[in-house]
């Protein structure tokens, strides 16, 4: 009798702990979707796409990249929020998108520590460049900052992004300079008419800034970050060139899910992003694109998203942004 009873303890463990394994070892069994709350063609679009090929060969599965740019990535990332939580949806956020946007905004479509989970961070140290037309007559950041100072109000800078935003407004406290905010639903239409000569100046991504600089269509007047970088050789640092010293203006970027995705879904996904990002040919492509690889798991993640929001709440005080 009592053997007969442990025969059938065993078949009702099994069975209950045979989906929950089974399971995990499907996950995923279908395609997963990362959203970037960016337009296609920019720096962190193709980084997101570049990871996303590596990681479909890891998982077996196709990952799709889909852009839900606009609102300065507040439709990405809501979008995010409101997908299901099954681990086939991520976002590929920002310390813009992710924690700055909490003291940029009076009121948000969402919480982004509340409704997500931090999945990976991949990216650091995502430095920007400050750039002009090249058909402005400046030919460095302290004539433009003097141009600025002659003409109050009359110069504009165009922003795209929550991120590109504080690059100017923190210039703006720093130095003393009025100049007009022209908003943009994408970075890219920013960028393109700062080309055409519509608005000044843009702080942009060193990536795409360096690449449009060699073209000939824009200056690179500064970088910000607080040394000279190789990835913009020749460019002073904004804090030496505009005689402001300790601006610095950086992004983290990395990959967050819905709240409630499964915990195996979460550990997955962590796992093969992280072990994609530590490859040699991988890091390679991210610095040509501007950025550093700086990875971290979930828990590590999740205080840095915190700390950033702390961080970004102070800026934006000190700056005397009012939030929309």
């Amino acid at each position: 009798m009592q053997a007969l009873r442990a025969f059938f303890a065993a078949v009702v463990i099994v069975a209950v702990g045979a989906p929950a394994g089974a399971l995990a070892q499907e996950f995923p069994s279908r395609p997963v979707r990362i959203i970037v709350p960016l337009a296609a063609g920019g720096a962190t679009d193709v980084a997101a796409r570049v990871i996303a090929e590596k990681l479909s060969e890891r998982l077996g599965q196709a990952v799709v990249v889909e852009n839900r740019a606009g609102a300065e990535g507040l439709i990405g990332v809501d979008a995010a929020a409101k997908s299901a939580p099954d681990g086939y949806t991520l976002v590929f956020g920002s310390s813009t998108t992710m924690a700055a946007i909490v003291s940029l905004f009076a009121r948000l479509p969402f919480d982004p520590v509340r409704d997500f989970v931090p999945v990976a961070k991949a990216l650091d140290n995502a430095w920007n460049a400050l750039i002009v037309p090249a058909s402005l007559p400046v030919k460095d950041l302290k004539a433009f900052i003097e141009l600025a100072r002659a003409r109050p109000g009359q110069l504009n800078y165009g922003a795209g992004t929550a991120s590109s935003k504080i690059c100017i407004e923190m210039l703006k406290v720093m130095t003393g300079v009025n100049i007009t905010l022209v908003p943009y639903k994408t970075s890219t239409q920013a960028l393109n008419d700062l080309i055409a000569g519509q608005v000044q100046i843009v702080c942009e991504p060193v990536g795409t800034a360096i690449q449009n600089a060699k073209a000939g269509k824009v200056r690179a007047l500064g970088v910000t970050s607080p040394m000279p970088i190789a990835e913009a050789a020749g460019v002073p640092t904004v804090a030496e060139a505009a005689s402001a010293p300790g601006y610095e203006h950086a992004s983290w970027i990395a990959f967050f899910a819905p709240v409630g995705t499964p915990t195996p879904a979460v550990e997955r996904l962590s796992a093969e992003l992280l072990r994609v990002l530590a490859s040699p040919d991988m890091v390679a492509r991210m610095k040509v694109l501007g950025f550093d690889v700086v990875t971290a798991g979930p828990t590590e993640l999740g205080a840095l998203q915190r700390a950033t929001i702390a961080r970004y709440a102070k800026v934006v005080k000190d700056a005397g942004i009012v939030p929309q």
